[in-house]
């Protein structure tokens, strides 16, 4: 009865840590709630907090109103690119020129190609760079929103075991920008498959990506209903207790169950788009170029628009770097 539901997306509180019982300060998705981690500040109600944590489906917060924070970004974003059109948009770069395109972006790729170089189809394009004070790497993938997202978090985590101190990171369609405290050397450890592969068995297993998967899954299942007797309609809090509870009980009693090998080949397909990540790699089979460069590339420029709170009070990156290029 239930084939072809729609899963919508729940909302979570957001309220102080020690006035949970006041008004609370707003919400946001539980996607968005599941990627932070204790003491990462995003932007909410015009204030910026701090996560402290989640308690019975409330996010806490502290006030922290000097730290950068992270933008609360909703589903509208989560559709990723088609691989036919990355692999165009690759073979475009192949071209010498593109008389075709506006005159403004065939100066943004001939200005990256001069200082730095076009990503190609079968090798991965990773550049690093200091700014604003701290390390920052690129790594073009072209392998959609998701993917990219679930990259980030898979090398944010290989960076950390190396010792590297990430700090933070942001996704688009086509490339992941990690930002950190120490430089990179070599980034062919963190592309290794099996490395990869491990990191995300391990973030899968202790995340809450895999319960909010599993709620959709025994949704669509019939293992819980969102309707009850009368027309009334269970809130997205009741819906997640009670999927909470089938699924650590499966987890722990039953790990083989069907249901749990759903919710990961889910989780492995569509909110963390694993399967184009392993493509990827498989297409640039160990093939890595990685440019050093003294400051932002033209084609890492929109990523920084991405994660500025204010886009429009960022000038033209052609702009800035005819600025500083010596006469």
């Amino acid at each position: 009865m239930n084939i072809g539901t729609i899963v919508d997306a729940d909302k979570m509180q957001v309220r102080y840590q020690k006035t949970r019982g006041g008004a609370p300060l707003g919400e946001v998705e539980e996607y968005f709630a599941s990627m932070l981690r204790k003491g990462d500040t995003f932007l909410i109600g015009g204030q910026i907090v701090r996560y402290e944590g989640m308690r019975e489906m409330v996010v806490e917060v502290s006030r922290t109103p000097t730290l950068k924070p992270k933008i609360a970004t909703f589903m509208g974003t989560k559709f990723a690119t088609s691989t036919r059109l990355s692999d165009r948009i690759l073979a475009m770069f192949r071209a010498d020129d593109w008389p075709d395109l506006p005159a403004h972006t065939r100066e943004w790729l001939h200005l990256q190609r001069r200082v730095s170089r076009l990503p190609e189809r079968d090798r991965l394009l990773v550049e690093s760079f200091p700014h604003d004070g701290r390390e920052h790497v690129v790594a073009y993938g072209f392998a959609g929103r998701n993917a990219q997202q679930t990259l980030g978090l898979l090398i944010t985590k290989r960076m950390e075991d190396m010792g590297l101190n990430p700090m933070g990171f942001v996704a688009t369609d086509y490339a992941t920008l990690i930002w950190g405290l120490d430089p990179l050397g070599d980034p062919r450890p963190l592309f290794t498959r099996d490395n990869l592969v491990e990191t995300m068995e391990a973030w899968l297993a202790d995340n809450a990506v895999m319960k909010r998967t599993f709620k959709g899954s025994a949704i669509v299942a019939g293992l819980i209903d969102r309707n009850q007797p009368g027309g009334k309609r269970k809130t997205g809090r009741q819906a997640t207790f009670s999927t909470d509870i089938l699924y650590d009980t499966l987890r722990k009693y039953d790990p083989s169950h069907l249901m749990l090998e759903i919710t990961r080949a889910e989780a492995m397909r569509g909110l963390v788009d694993f399967g184009r990540i392993e493509a990827m790699l498989a297409r640039i089979d160990g093939r890595i170029d990685h440019a050093r460069l003294t400051r932002v590339s033209p084609l890492a420029a929109p990523c920084f628009w991405n994660r500025a709170a204010c886009p429009s009070q960022v000038p033209p990156i052609s702009a800035c770097w005819r600025r500083r290029q010596p006469a």
